[in-house]
């Protein structure tokens, strides 16, 4: 079960209006002109019916969207989802616009408001991600455009858990090696987990992957949100957010994450944040 926290939006921008039936060869395509206003931090909310499949993908530039979850799980009471505006995401939208994929629901509408405070150009990703019994969140590679890594000493995975007896894995890939630390060599407060970069080379450890997961068990206390992921500086200016920054990832993943050197046997790929159907 995901639990979206809401906030009340004292003014809202329609983006969009309509019904476009979204499947992976269906994209809903918003151009950059309709987010001229848009604010750092403003709530960005994507609204839609009737949803047979499982997942919903934000993209921009033929990519994922910076600052957005790697895949959105529909739930059966899901009728919306929202994501949150970090710096690299409105940079992107502003210069590129929006992409709405995935399979099989009906878009109807389209808009941003008021949302979070304390969304910065250190912010990677803000939002509500309900952690239970090892849920993961995974958050888009290039939330991480432009930064710096020398300039960064940590990372900061912020929660309401409000207790530090829960177990969190944070990892760039399944398996052996893509592993960056847990609970037992993080530095845990009741406010968020800390991953120091001591020892860790980031630019390396996401070279060939595209994702960032965090995994949480609850443990023996109750399930909570995850709310931000935020870098720690060692100085100003760590990051250079333009979209043109980031440059196309063409390396080939199965459905799993795995890398292979070319779309082979049937099944479904991904390629630069787009899916491809191997037959």
């Amino acid at each position: 079960m995901c639990l979206m926290a809401t906030t009340v939006i004292a003014g809202a921008t329609d983006v969009w209006e309509g019904e476009h039936a979204v499947d992976w060869s269906n994209t809903l395509k918003i151009e950059a002109a309709k987010f001229a206003d848009m604010k750092v931090g403003d709530k960005l909310v994507i609204e839609f019916k009737d949803a047979a499949g499982e997942v919903i993908e934000l993209h921009s530039d033929g990519g994922m969207l910076p600052g957005s979850r790697f895949a959105h799980l529909i739930f059966p009471d899901q009728s919306n989802i929202e994501v949150f505006a970090t710096p690299a995401m409105l940079s992107y939208l502003q210069e590129h616009g929006l992409e709405v994929c995935g399979m099989d629901f009906i878009a109807t509408k389209i808009w941003y408001g008021d949302g979070k405070e304390g969304i910065d150009d250190l912010t990677a990703w803000s939002g509500f991600f309900w952690m239970d019994e090892w849920s993961t969140l995974e958050i888009t590679k290039n939330s991480f455009v432009g930064v710096d890594w020398d300039n960064i000493s940590a990372i900061r995975f912020y929660s309401e858990a409000g207790r530090t007896d829960y177990i969190i894995n944070v990892m760039t890939k399944w398996g052996d090696g893509g592993k960056l630390g847990d609970q037992t060599t993080m530095t845990m407060t009741d406010e968020y987990a800390e991953l120091s970069l001591e020892g860790i080379d980031m630019e390396a450890a996401l070279a060939d992957v595209d994702r960032l997961m965090i995994q949480c068990n609850k443990e023996s206390g109750s399930p909570f949100n995850f709310t931000q992921v935020e870098l720690v500086a060692k100085s100003s200016a760590v990051r250079n957010v333009s979209a043109k920054t980031e440059k196309a990832d063409n390396s080939i993943y199965t459905i799993s994450g795995v890398k292979v050197d070319n779309i082979g046997q049937k099944g479904l790929y991904i390629v630069n944040g787009k899916k491809f159907v191997g037959k």
